[in-house]
């Protein structure tokens, strides 16, 4: 028999009741029957038969015809499944209640991080407010979107907070002279590139924060997308034991942080099984961008509320001792106000948070395995160079170490240090701090 799977590929299946075997150009499986149990899926959607076989790092699905299926359950010696075991559960109204969401909710909420930019932030929270009111009519009554109208509750309150700060911002810049925005925006640049023991501290929690999310973002897409593997797992959770690996999450951020490098680091991958879904690779090219996404919108957060604290200081505050509030070095300190200790802290971790969420965000997506870029270029290719592309994942942590030595890793990481420039650019033009 020849199966066609998820991605296109075909396969030459043998099947008989004590064995299944499956070849293709590059993959042989041999499954015996006691193993059937643990490797091997049946679900009936429709008139199909949806085939799910896992077998080590292999995960492949197959939708069978009416024909095709009766052919594999007669050789293979087994009944058609009555129970499907993928198929969406449905509520008392027969809708679906598998989590769903729709693109209009994301782009309500991608709209609304950039609500806090002045002047053009206010157009971004306009178009916010617009999909939000839209999606929530959609799904006003389906229990299915019950995601849906969560993801537009964030993006209202942060469209909302977003424009009261680009308020702000206008209202502070017409306050500030052109002598103190551009002596601010000459200490950009400024600073002493060093990490004292709080910003180290600080700088862990922000760590763990952002990859928690990270994985977290990969789990909830996964979800959506169909598969629940991660969320059966409790992946899709912030709690950070839930994501943490010892060395990417601990050892190489304070490495780097002894190095005086910018800090980043990694957490364990999240489980994911689409063999079975029918659009695999977009499918799967959604559920990689969603970790850099979600550090991106976490980072837009933390900008706006920096931005909001730094209005709140040239405001209520302009006679304070304040240095390195726009600098890109990890520094800051104020003094001369009540509390100016702990208004440091709070904007220290502030500028850590967008500083580590960007270069998180760049740096996975690089198309070097295993990271988030290397998923999406793969599937982006043709099939043949897809297949390459696979066969190279294995060395990629040489690979990795290869462009460390050579300085690649540092060009390829440019777009995230002119990111942080012009984030911390607008920090200064806006406050004069």
């Amino acid at each position: 028999m020849i199966w066609t799977d998820g991605q296109g590929k075909e396969w030459n299946v043998e099947v008989s009741p004590e064995m299944l075997g499956l070849r293709s150009t590059d993959h042989e499986v041999h499954l015996e029957r006691a193993a059937w149990a643990d490797s091997l899926q049946l679900a009936t959607t429709g008139n199909s038969l949806l085939v799910r076989i896992y077998a080590g790092d292999l995960e492949v699905g197959f939708l069978l015809s009416v024909d095709q299926a009766v052919e594999f359950l007669r050789c293979a010696g087994l009944a058609r499944p009555r129970d499907p075991v993928v198929q969406q559960p449905s509520s008392p109204r027969g809708s679906p209640t598998w989590p769903k969401m729709t693109p209009v909710a994301i782009w309500a909420l991608i709209c609304s991080t950039l609500a806090f930019v002045p002047v053009i932030g206010l157009l971004f929270g306009a178009i916010a407010l617009v999909l939000v009111v839209v999606s929530r009519r959609r799904s006003r009554s389906n229990l299915a979107m019950a995601h849906v109208n969560k993801m537009c509750s964030v993006a209202l309150a942060w469209a909302v907070g977003g424009m009261v700060i680009s308020l702000l911002a206008c209202h502070v810049y017409t306050q500030t002279t052109e002598a103190q925005r551009g002596t601010a925006q000459m200490r950009v640049y400024g600073g002493e590139w060093a990490y004292s023991h709080g910003a180290i501290a600080a700088s862990i929690l922000v760590v763990l924060l952002s990859l928690s999310i990270h994985e977290c973002g990969h789990a909830i897409a996964a979800w959506w997308c169909g598969d629940d593997l991660a969320h059966s797992r409790g992946r899709v959770s912030l709690d950070p034991l839930r994501h943490i690996d010892l060395f990417g999450t601990i050892i190489l951020p304070l490495l780097l942080a002894f190095a005086h490098g910018p800090i980043f680091g990694y957490a364990k991958p999240v489980p994911v099984r689409l063999g079975g879904i029918r659009r695999y690779r977009r499918a799967h090219i959604l559920i990689s961008l969603a970790g850099p996404g979600a550090n991106l919108l976490l980072g837009a957060l933390a900008l706006a509320l920096y931005l909001a604290l730094g209005c709140a200081l040239s405001l209520w505050a302009p006679h304070a001792e304040i240095t390195g509030f726009s600098a890109v070095a990890p520094q800051v300190t104020i003094s001369g106000i009540a509390g100016g200790r702990v208004l440091a802290g709070v904007a220290l971790v502030l500028k850590l948070a967008v500083m580590i969420n960007v270069f998180l965000a760049c740096f996975n997506l690089i198309p070097i395995p295993p990271l988030d870029g290397s998923w999406v270029l793969q599937h982006l290719f043709p099939q043949t160079l897809g297949q390459f592309y696979q066969r190279i994942r294995p060395f990629g942590v040489f690979i990795f170490l290869t462009m460390i030595w050579t300085g690649a890793l540092a060009y390829l990481l440019r777009p995230a240090i002119e990111l942080l420039f012009s984030a911390y650019h607008l920090i200064a033009l806006c406050t004069g701090l």
